[in-house]
């Protein structure tokens, strides 16, 4: 079983990249998505992010309000530091359970791609993969495409300023790819790389 973490920054093409592998039979596990059901299901991590954050970050129906936690976790390095201080560890253990079930099966996935944003910041994120490719881009095609996805561009800019680098994403990558283009282009350098690393690997 092949894991390939899959990293880049806001408005890269992670899920785009993510889409194609899934499309060629990977299995795909997003730590965002991984973070949200923790954030919702899981008591302990809510209750030490409701501790270091206030009860502002609660809704209405006693659930972690995210644009609230994002207001306030996206406020300074230390603030964002601290929510990934009590988040990525369960979510790191999430992830280490989940490949333990996939090994298990009669017939485990060849290829697992963990999607994971913020691989750069948070290295202890490398401890089950095989490899790593980042998705490069400019920031100003960063911001364009979260601001298509309706994000406001002064919370992206905030959001990209509190993230690694892509000179950090290269610099503990296996492999990079560009995405500065149209989408097909990057769909089509998506596949190559699947083909010609991936399955080279595999075979």
């Amino acid at each position: 079983m092949y894991v390939l973490a899959l990293t880049g920054g806001l408005g890269s093409g992670k899920s785009t990249a993510a889409d194609v592998f899934a499309e060629r039979g990977a299995v795909v596990i997003d730590c965002d998505d991984i973070a949200r059901t923790l954030l919702d299901e899981a008591p302990v991590v809510r209750d030490r992010v409701v501790e270091a954050f206030g009860p502002g970050v609660l809704g209405a129906d006693g659930r972690i309000d995210r644009a609230a936690l994002a207001d306030a976790a996206f406020v300074s390095a230390e603030a964002t530091a601290m929510l990934d201080a009590i988040v990525h560890p369960a979510v790191l253990a999430a992830i280490a359970g989940a490949l333990d079930t996939l090994a298990l099966q009669g017939e485990p996935p060849r290829v697992v791609v963990l999607v994971v944003p913020l691989l750069a910041e948070s290295p202890l994120f490398l401890e089950p993969v095989d490899a790593v490719l980042a998705i490069s881009a400019t920031e100003d095609a960063r911001i364009e495409r979260a601001v298509a996805r309706g994000m406001t561009r002064e919370d992206a800019e905030r959001r990209i300023a509190r993230q690694a680098g892509d000179g950090e994403r290269r610099a503990i990558a296996d492999h990079v790819i560009d995405n500065d283009g149209d989408l097909e282009s990057f769909r089509r350098a998506i596949i190559e790389f699947w083909e010609s690393v991936v399955m080279s690997r595999e075979t």
